[in-house]
């Protein structure tokens, strides 16, 4: 886990990031969030592999008996990793998501529907001092992804989406070079979401323009730093993803390079 966040007064970034980069690529970060609002949310539980670095880090932000609601993006490891241990510290909370997320997380642990508060992309979700507002992001890997718009910090909670490959983890998107980070952009949302390569660009273009309508000051992607300021930027270069070359990631030679590299305790320099 890196060090917490903080965006504002209500939201804090609980950040962490795979420990070895992408060859060629760069790094990638994984995040989960802390909503203060009169009913407490947390936003995705991280990694499991990195349980008790979770649950110490949500604990300095939080007591987690005091959260109320789990709003999960959607139902992949790096999302759900420590839901189990959060759900025994957080008695009251009700975890967030639609029927196919209970049906994909149903697969690897029980839920009980009275755990559960159902909401589907276009509803809301009242949550004391604000109404917060299911939206499926333009791009997603999972159909259970549902991400939140909080118009009350003017914050759009993304998933996946808006995530890039950067060289290094930092603690805010505008402190890596606009054309590195534009790159890493470009690359991480065509690895991650391959199939805008088969998109038609006119309707990929409408979903975007209700992106651009929503205009979120602050972008936070479960797989990016906070991003305030750059929405226009990422909805332009989105756009162009249908018509760009695919993401081709690293294969098995330069892997074993990176890997003999690291247990040499050297930084990984592997080109893809």
């Amino acid at each position: 886990m890196d060090k917490p966040i903080q965006v504002n007064s209500d939201i804090t970034v609980l950040p962490s990031h795979l420990p070895l980069p992408i060859p060629g690529h760069g790094y990638v970060g994984i995040n989960a969030f802390v909503l203060k609002s009169q009913q407490p949310v947390l936003v995705d539980t991280g990694m499991g592999i990195e349980a008790d670095e979770y649950m110490s880090a949500l604990e300095s932000i939080i007591d987690p008996s005091e959260i109320q609601w789990i709003w999960i993006t959607h139902d992949d490891a790096d999302h759900i990793g420590n839901l189990e241990a959060v759900l025994a510290r957080a008695p009251k909370a009700k975890i967030i998501t639609n029927i196919i997320g209970v049906a994909r997380m149903e697969t690897s642990w029980h839920i009980n529907l009275d755990m559960v508060h159902l909401v589907n992309p276009g509803e809301t979700l009242d949550v004391g001092d604000r109404i917060l507002h299911a939206v499926r992001p333009p791009l997603f890997d999972s159909p259970a992804t549902m991400g939140l718009y909080d118009p009350k910090s003017d914050a759009f909670f993304s998933s996946d989406c808006f995530g890039a490959f950067v060289p290094e983890p930092v603690p805010n998107a505008q402190d890596v070079a606009s054309d590195a980070l534009l790159e890493g952009f470009g690359m991480f949302n065509k690895g991650n979401h391959p199939w805008v390569h088969l998109a038609d660009e006119k309707k990929l273009g409408s979903v975007l323009n209700e992106v651009k309508e929503m205009n979120p000051q602050t972008i936070l992607s479960a797989h990016l730093a906070p991003a305030t300021g750059m929405l226009d930027q990422f909805l332009k270069t989105m756009a162009q993803l249908p018509s760009a070359d695919p993401f081709v990631g690293p294969n098995q030679v330069e892997i074993e390079q990176i890997m003999a590299q690291v247990n040499a305790g050297q930084v990984p320099t592997v080109e893809a």
